[in-house]
């Protein structure tokens, strides 16, 4: 391939360098040419998709070895053979990049090395000159020789004592939290540009934080929707700063990848909409809206699938879990050509698109959907790239600390409104009997005592989440079951889980009982969620068509 159209080929992927400080200096040999250009061209997806602005491949000089080898005793010419061996060398260069993700760069090529290539790496390192430290300590000792200099000529100075200002450190994230930190700090160091700041006609303009959610309307919420978002909203309404901007979606766009009578959906949202009015979220404090109700939120999806990768969603686990595919499942199956909807493929696109048009700063998430909220950072990265622009902002995780609430008839599987069985899950709206009877025959085991094991006793180690997530003093897992391993039986777990879960369901019951009858209120407190996310996404869809080119006409 010409290395002009190579180059075009590539540009919507590069990453450019804000200080041009080389970090590393990679040299690839081999006597192929075919071999190089593609390890080559592999080496600059590799850096690009770390985050890491790489420059080249720049040829190099060729290394040209000559010999000649006798074929026989006999020293005339026709007895010799001539050789002549052509290395030929690219360079790649990373600049701004941090050593860490350098380090991982380089041993992902090692691992992946391919046949005919060679490799040799010159990675810089920068240190700070110590020089300045020295002559800090000269300087005091010459203070204190100065001290006693100024006695003899009656004249000391009287100094105050030095107090160095004990900044606080920067508190690092829990154990849980380390992986997203990391992810977050590589790009910012690697030449990654400020995600809490963008520039408005030459002025720095600080964004504040808006938080975003959503939730799909498949039905009356079971136990986990209430532990992992729902109470998660409240408790972000409640503590959250009063500048902080709180938007939460119905999401009924994603709904539909999943066919369903008209009438259900509808009924789904507005029953979804009621039990958000049951938890006591504020129209005054939160906005709260239907994802389709704000049109720009599939404009956005439009402008982001235009440089989105298709690698990328097929390395997806949302797609291949609904319809009920192995995570190594490839493009290239047979079921997926067969099942596959373009609907659920772009649908990490979508998510996406629901997080920036607001210009989300925070999002809550769990375990499952970390994958997606990575997803929608690559999006941020690659529309910031091919605009130049800074008008979308990389969201940070709201790690929930709730635990995923499993199955109560099957433990090893996540509770689940698909599933056939209503007694493996427990609604918000479920009376006190009908909670009880489905905690009394939730899958246990035959163990005596109660211990938390969610490798062998699956069953009793979710009785004892559902217990910790409802716990007033919020104690784990492993330190209610510590209290309970003397005399406690799996009965007295279980009616201890059926009290709490009762106590605290029963006013949001309620609640959500006196306003699933009310339509006409329901449909003015979504008309005024609607009107204020519809305007809060017109601001970033004028900056984002701005940066396209599909601006107004001047």
């Amino acid at each position: 391939m010409p290395r002009a159209l190579e180059a075009l080929y590539l540009k919507p992927l590069r990453r450019e360098a804000e200080y041009g400080v080389p970090s590393c200096d990679l040299q690839l040999r081999s006597y192929s040419v075919r071999n190089l250009e593609f390890f080559c061209d592999f080496a600059l997806r590799a850096a690009y998709y770390l985050g890491l602005p790489a420059y080249g491949p720049v040829p190099l000089p060729r290394m040209v070895q000559r010999w000649t080898v006798p074929k026989s005793t006999f020293i005339f010419k026709k007895s010799q053979e001539n050789f002549e061996r052509i290395t030929l060398r690219r360079l790649i260069q990373i600049r701004d990049g941090h050593p860490e993700t350098v380090q991982i760069w380089l041993a992902f090529l090692q691992k992946h090395a391919y046949y005919g290539i060679g490799m040799k790496a010159n990675v810089w390192e920068f240190s700070k000159l110590e020089v300045g430290k020295e002559m800090d300590k000269s300087v005091e000792q010459t203070e204190k020789l100065l001290e006693d200099k100024w006695e003899h000529l009656g004249y000391v100075e009287r100094r105050p004592e030095h107090q160095k200002s004990k900044t606080p450190r920067e508190r690092l994230p829990a154990a849980e939290d380390l992986e997203e930190y990391l992810a977050s700090e590589r790009r910012r160091i690697a030449g990654g540009r400020n995600l809490w700041v963008h520039k408005n006609q030459g002025q720095d303009e600080e964004i504040p934080q808006v938080v975003f959610s959503g939730i799909q309307p498949t039905g009356i919420p079971h136990l986990g929707n209430y532990l992992g978002a729902l109470r998660e909203w409240k408790r972000l309404q409640d503590t959250a700063h009063p500048d902080t901007k709180l938007l939460f979606c119905i999401a009924d766009l994603h709904a539909i990848t999943v066919p369903r009578p008209a009438e259900e959906l509808y009924e789904h949202r507005m029953h979804l909409m009621a039990v958000l009015r049951a938890m006591g979220l504020d129209e005054n404090r939160s906005t709260i809206f239907f994802q389709s109700a704000v049109p720009y939120h599939t404009d956005l999806q439009w402008i982001l699938s235009c440089t989105a990768s298709m690698g990328y969603l097929s390395r997806m686990t949302q797609w291949k879990s609904k319809l009920q595919l192995s995570d190594n499942t490839t493009m290239d199956d047979p079921a997926v050509k067969k099942s596959l909807k373009h609907g659920l493929f772009s649908y990490p696109i979508l998510q996406a698109a629901d997080i920036l048009i607001h210009r989300a700063t925070h999002v809550p998430v769990g375990d499952d959907q970390r994958q997606h909220l990575e997803f929608s950072r690559e999006c941020v990265t690659n529309f910031n790239s091919t605009y130049k622009t800074d008008c979308l902002v990389a969201p940070q995780t709201i790690v929930s600390t709730s635990r995923r609430i499993m199955s109560l008839t099957k433990p090893q599987q996540k509770m689940s409104k698909s599933d056939p069985s209503p007694k493996s899950r427990i609604l918000i709206t479920d009376s006190p009997d009908e909670i009880r009877k489905k905690i009394r025959g939730a899958t246990t085991d035959s163990l005596a005592g109660v211990s938390y094991d969610p490798q062998t006793r699956p069953g009793v180690a979710n009785l004892i989440e559902i217990l910790s997530g409802f716990d007033p003093e919020r104690r784990s897992p492993q330190v209610l079951a510590q209290q309970m391993e003397e005399g406690y039986k799996i009965t007295d777990l279980k009616e201890a889980v059926t009290k709490v879960v009762c106590d605290e369901l029963a006013e949001v019951r309620e609640r959500y009982q006196l306003y699933v009858s009310q339509n006409d209120q329901l449909r003015e407190y979504a008309a005024v969620g609607n009107q204020k996310a519809t305007e809060s996404a017109k601001k970033t869809m004028e900056l984002v068509n701005e940066a396209v080119g599909l601006g107004p006409l001047r």
